[in-house]
């Protein structure tokens, strides 16, 4: 549990930052950090018999994978005016 904590703050932080700042760099890198962890809990391997805290844990962690991905696309993407430098 403590690791999803410290990946969420840090999610929030670069979100927040991101959002204040004005440079999007930081929102991209909070999206990345959010696929990534999608990516490890999504295809992790599941026993047959998950508990509950189990599923409530990977619950959370879609949520902060979520939120990690909706601070990319808000805050990274849409307030990129050079889309990649291509303009």
């Amino acid at each position: 549990m403590r690791i999803l904590l410290i990946t969420y703050a840090t999610i929030l932080a670069l979100g927040i930052s991101a959002m204040l700042s004005g440079i999007h760099h930081l929102a991209n890198v909070a999206g990345f950090i959010g696929a990534i962890a999608l990516l490890l809990v999504f295809f992790k391997d599941q026993p047959e018999e998950e508990t509950e805290a189990d599923i409530r844990k990977r619950r959370y962690w879609y949520i902060v994978c979520g939120t990690g991905l909706f601070f990319s696309l808000i805050f990274g993407s849409f307030w990129n005016d050079h889309m990649g430098n291509m303009i």
